[in-house]
């Protein structure tokens, strides 16, 4: 008696695979890296180690860029970004893994559990926490343990690297002196090292956006300069985090024992240099004490003469540094510069721009 043909029939599978609807819970919680890595073990298991890695790192990179844009957009829009992302990675599971789920389960194949994909979730959420608190938080946090001087009950200076106790009371004092501490609760931080003296000036959000307020700092940087060792010294504006958002150069080049040409933002102490020489061969220099601002800035180059009184309202005087400027623009990069009288206060009398 013939036997009937036997019927080939593939095994049930043994593992598991994640569907869409899992992969758009894990991102839901965890960010796409979650959802990227069920799909990326769905791929393990098919075999396809290769687009597995793939899936993941895009995954990876995407949460990145998410988290990049998260951290400078207003409150408002993450909601919005977040639905967008779980509705892209279900369809994107969906596109690229659909066919391959629904085989499996026509073999007798079981689904990851809902709850593993939230747990999975859970645990990339955690991760970027804690990787976010390392990177950010714990710095700002063992910056602000570090060894401090307190002026009054609230300001303080916080010192580093080859900096002492001593360097921070100078500098505290020096600007407790010029009012900029008035037991307000403000911080400075003095760093000494290789890369010269920096002091850091720990402002309010937007501050190092406006020229003005800029220019104050450096003024003020320019004052306490030679409390914490002289000329040049760095100065940085940053937020309470302790990021940069604005560096400038304060620095001093002296002539004939008395004069200065002190430089400020992006200019630097070859220009100051060459400007000096310039103004001594123009005989505005010759040992009396005069006092010259260099300063570069996004709005562009400013030289700014301190004068006696009234010079700023003399015609004739006016013209004459107006000539001096002509004269040494070349040194510092040409026209058009920014031409300012100052009296013995720093403060503007005079600002024209000259073409």
């Amino acid at each position: 008696m013939p036997f009937a043909e036997e019927t080939h029939l593939e095994p049930i599978p043994a593992f598991t695979l994640f569907d869409a609807n899992s992969v758009s819970l894990a991102t839901f919680f965890g960010t796409p890296a979650a959802g990227a890595s069920l799909m990326a073990l769905n791929d393990r298991r098919l075999g396809r180690a290769g687009r597995a890695a793939t899936t993941l790192v895009l995954g990876v990179a995407v949460t990145a860029l998410v988290i990049l844009l998260g951290w400078n957009m207003p409150q408002g829009f993450s909601a919005p970004i977040a639905i967008v992302l779980v509705i892209a990675m279900r369809y994107f599971a969906q596109s690229q893994q659909g066919a391959a789920i629904k085989d499996h389960l026509q073999r007798g194949g079981l689904l990851g559990s809902r709850w593993s994909a939230f747990w999975v979730g859970l645990a990339f959420l955690v991760a970027i926490f804690a990787g976010v608190f390392l990177a950010v938080f714990v710095p700002t946090y063992m910056a602000n343990k570090g060894p401090k001087v307190v002026i009054g009950s609230k300001d303080e200076i916080y010192y580093s690297g080859s900096a002492t106790k001593d360097d921070a009371q100078a500098l505290g004092n020096a600007l407790k002196s010029n009012g900029y501490f008035a037991d307000k609760g403000v911080t400075v931080l003095l760093e000494k090292g290789n890369n010269g003296t920096v002091v850091s000036f720990v402002v309010k959000d937007g501050i190092w956006d406006q020229t003005d307020m800029v220019s104050s700092f450096e003024e003020m940087g320019r004052e306490v300069a030679p409390s914490v060792g002289g000329f040049p010294i760095k100065l940085r504006l940053v937020n309470d985090t302790r990021d940069v958002k604005k560096e400038s150069t304060v620095g001093r080049a002296v002539f004939a024992d008395k004069d200065h040409v002190y430089y400020l933002g992006a200019a630097t102490e070859s220009q100051a240099e060459a400007l000096g020489q310039a103004l001594q061969s123009a005989d505005y220099f010759h040992g009396k004490g005069a006092d010259v601002f260099l300063s570069r800035h996004s709005d562009g180059t400013t030289l700014s003469f301190v004068v006696g009184d009234g010079v700023w309202d003399n015609p004739t005087l006016v013209a004459d540094f107006e000539k001096i400027v002509r004269q040494a623009a070349p040194t510092v990069g040409g026209l058009p510069i920014h031409l300012r009288l100052l009296n013995t206060s720093i403060e503007v009398k005079k600002d024209e721009v000259l073409k």
